[in-house]
């Protein structure tokens, strides 16, 4: 999915109550970014966490610092994020970066899921277990290397095997 076809014409009703109609647009942007992030994620081989946790930190940082970035150039009212929405002339490039942090956030709460670092959420009442045997392991086509590089060469010495 590239960044035009995100522009996807969305009608609320007008009559709908304020709350109602956040929760009716969050619905179709999670739905929408998950499945945005689930392509890049597979297209680029999860790079975001080749380099551990710190690299991961870094990546979603420098989305922070374009964000911060943006607003702080805005003379007319700095670090007021509304306005640089308002009065940038290239307002993809604010919102892509807001969508991009937000993406990289959501897939390192499931990595963290994903390696049983997390396994409950409890302001979501949402509670994570593998049951192994009704899991079908199933590996994605066209993914030798799921996580963009051998899981071996991120092992701890003592875990890999003396093949000598």
């Amino acid at each position: 999915m590239d960044k035009k076809s995100r522009n996807i014409h969305v009608e609320v009703p007008a009559d709908m109550l304020r709350y109602q109609r956040q929760l009716y647009r969050l619905n179709i942007i999670t739905e929408k970014l998950a499945k945005y992030v689930s392509e890049k994620d597979l297209h680029y081989g999860s790079s975001w966490r080749k380099r551990g946790g710190a690299g991961a930190f870094m990546v979603m940082a420098r989305k922070w610092d374009r964000i911060e970035q943006a607003c702080e150039t805005q003379e007319s009212a700095k670090y007021d994020i509304f306005n640089v929405f308002k009065e940038e002339d290239r307002r993809e490039t604010i919102l892509d970066d807001c969508l991009d942090l937000v993406g990289y956030l959501l897939i390192l709460v499931e990595h963290m899921i994903e390696i049983g670092h997390v396994t409950k959420i409890e302001a979501l009442r949402m509670k994570f277990s593998l049951s192994l045997l009704t899991a079908k392991v199933t590996e994605p086509t066209g993914m030798s290397k799921p996580f963009g590089f051998d899981e071996e060469e991120d092992a701890p010495q003592g875990d890999k095997e003396d093949t000598t």
